[in-house]
């Protein structure tokens, strides 16, 4: 993932990456509407970690994974940075790798799965790293024509159908499944919807 390790010193720069975690993270805690101190926090495909931080202060730990190394050397910089011991980042690759199963009380993952090859893979693991009753929450495109990124290297699906998503949850034994738009993107001339899955595990 050497673009990724270029880009992650200047990640956090861009508003509306920042806005668009923000709108997931609200979003999610929204749904959960319960005392999350006691979670511990897959945040997978974690980036700088704008997710992560968003839930490190209300819950007992957030793990941040990601395969690219430049972001988790930013990731754990920032949390060393703030002082806060909760939250830490490693590489993982999903698309090699196994997780840890029936480990996190959620999973939160803002706009990664149109980088993983097999989706159907991706979204079983998470799916088996959560604890009985867990949820799993995606965020990330609708369908759209290859413009969303200036960049389409390493990018492998230009979004997806709400079918499909749904697809994939229910055949990773995921139950309660709802599927929603959540915001919009808007770039020059063109605005692209994201929407928010979530799952529970059986």
């Amino acid at each position: 993932m050497g673009r990724f390790d270029d880009l992650a010193k200047a990640w956090d720069s861009k508003p509306e990456r920042v806005e668009g975690a923000m709108i997931f993270v609200d979003k999610v805690k929204e749904y959960l509407k319960c005392d999350i101190k006691n979670f511990i926090v897959l945040d997978y495909g974690c980036g700088s970690g704008l997710v992560s931080f968003g839930f490190a202060g209300e819950v007992s730990c957030v793990e941040g994974l990601d395969c690219s190394l430049g972001m988790i050397e930013v990731y754990n910089k920032k949390a060393k940075q703030i002082e806060m011991d909760n939250i830490f980042g490693k590489i993982h690759d999903i698309n090699k790798e196994d997780l840890s199963g029936n480990k996190y009380d959620i999973v939160v993952t803002n706009m990664t799965m149109h980088h993983v090859n097999n989706i159907e893979d991706f979204v079983f693991k998470l799916a088996n790293s959560l604890k009985v009753n867990g949820k799993l929450f995606v965020a990330d495109l609708y369908k759209e024509d290859g413009t969303f990124h200036s960049d389409n290297t390493d990018v492998v699906h230009f979004g997806f159908s709400e079918e499909e998503v749904y697809h994939v949850f229910f055949k990773a034994g995921l139950k309660n499944i709802t599927i929603e738009k959540l915001h919009s993107i808007n770039k020059v001339n063109t605005s692209y919807d994201i929407f928010i899955a979530i799952g529970t595990k059986k």
